[in-house]
């Protein structure tokens, strides 16, 4: 058969991985970074079996992909989207389109070694599942059982927040507490008051509306007491006053209990909140996982997204000790270094081996020519060049193929469609 005819637009490291990707399985591929109407129109005049639209923003691929389709009607068009309610929109619109992003199709190749060392992938689905690989065989495994130690991390959230506004909020309500029933027992006892009583003279005082008159009558022992006992419960006050204030005018983005609350222990720390580490973050949460995120962008768009989606995202920087130590890494699954710059993911990297020696590490690369030697960086933890492996993927949808997934076996990569046939690619994922 003669090799298909590609049409590939777009420019950037993942566009050329593609190119290369395509012309390894024997592929003609007819480039273009940013054709005019003029330019694409001779292209496809010229027959092409499919064209790929690849970038890693949204609003090109969208926008060339309706330009291809407004040329010609019935070629099939691969684009690569991230926003599902764009995609499935554009779907709607144009058909014979395969919409896939960088994020989808390497996130389960990067979650698959945050869960264990012979784990190649993690796939979605209603019940996600983990895939192993062993002698060229991929083979579905079950992913491995996580103790959570539910109780212990309870209290430790409850009794270390991690935010300052949760903290204040907390321990400011549990003081104020303390002197409520402190003041309505001692009043009982001392005052010979009765319960009602003391609690209402407590209330009146905790609220600063007036004291207990009774008090004017007691020991004077008692009457320090409790002087100093409202001065504490006015720093209560303050504390818990100030704290809820913060929370409720300030863009929380971790809470003292529930989705939100910051896990610490049985966790996997994602550092880099963008479209591939906010991905990684959900498919490891739909395993059961519990994950907290760092960002360095406290106003970037997937932050929100996280907050809508209830992840806990702490702002900082990755390779910060002092945040790392905070964010119990001593106590975490592992730790996935996936943010958009290879060196800063080397730094997240060893940092983390510093606070925690043992921890198991996952690292992104391909973002410049450092990802294209992912060997030299393998005894830092487990390497995935994201760009190589999202290029065969790209280019199987391309050539036609059903993949649902693309397995990552050592520099091998198969795509494995819905019903686990798998297709060995001639591209290598890692150099």
């Amino acid at each position: 058969m003669p090799p298909r005819r590609i049409l590939l637009l777009g420019a950037g490291d993942l566009t050329d991985e593609t190119c290369a990707a395509l012309e390894a399985s024997g592929a003609e591929v007819v480039r273009y970074e940013d054709p005019s109407a003029e330019a694409l129109t001779d292209a496809l005049e010229q027959h092409a079996d499919a064209v790929a639209v690849v970038s890693r923003d949204d609003a090109w691929p969208l926008r060339a992909a309706l330009l291809v389709r407004h040329i010609d009607a019935d070629v099939p068009i691969v684009a690569t989207i991230f926003d599902p309610a764009t995609a499935k929109e554009l779907e709607h619109e144009i058909g014979n389109i395969a919409i896939t992003s960088l994020a989808e199709i390497v996130a389960p190749s990067l979650a698959g070694p945050c869960l264990g060392d012979d784990l190649a992938a993690v796939l979605d689905g209603e019940r996600p599942t983990g895939v192993r690989c062993d002698g060229g065989k991929v083979d579905v495994a079950p992913l491995p059982e996580v103790r959570t130690r539910r109780m212990r991390a309870l209290a430790t959230a409850v009794l270390r927040p991690f935010d300052r506004s949760a903290a204040l909020v907390f321990f400011g309500a549990v003081g104020l507490a303390f002197i409520l029933v402190a003041e309505t027992v001692a009043a009982a006892i001392v005052l010979d008051q009765s319960l009602v009583d003391a609690f209402y003279g407590a209330v009146k005082t905790l609220v600063t509306v007036d004291p207990n008159p009774e008090v004017q009558d007691g020991p004077k022992w008692f009457k320090v007491a409790i002087s100093i006992s409202m001065l504490l419960a006015l720093l209560f006050a303050a504390a818990f006053t100030g704290g809820l204030v913060e929370r409720l005018i300030g863009r929380n983005l971790t809470g003292l209990l529930g989705r939100r609350a910051v896990p610490r222990s049985d966790h996997v720390v994602v550092v880099g909140l963008g479209q591939v580490g906010l991905r990684l973050s959900m498919l490891l949460r739909e395993a059961g996982i519990s994950v907290v995120a760092i960002d360095d962008q406290p106003d970037g768009e997937n932050v929100g997204h996280a907050r809508r989606l209830g992840l806990p995202v702490v702002i900082g920087r990755g390779a910060d000790p002092s945040l790392l130590r905070r964010l119990s890494l001593d106590r975490a699954i592992a730790l996935a270094a996936v943010t958009a710059d290879d060196m800063q993911n080397i730094k997240v990297a060893l940092a983390a081996h510093a606070e925690a020696r043992d921890l198991r590490v996952v690292l992104r690369a391909g973002s410049n020519a450092t990802g294209g030697e992912t060997r030299s960086l393998e005894r830092l933890g487990h390497v995935r060049d994201v760009h190589r492996i999202g290029a065969v993927y790209i280019a199987g949808l391309a050539l036609g193929s059903p993949a649902a997934h693309v397995v990552v076996d050592g520099d091998t990569a198969h795509l494995r469609d819905a019903d686990g046939a798998l297709e060995r690619c001639a591209y290598p994922v890692s150099g």
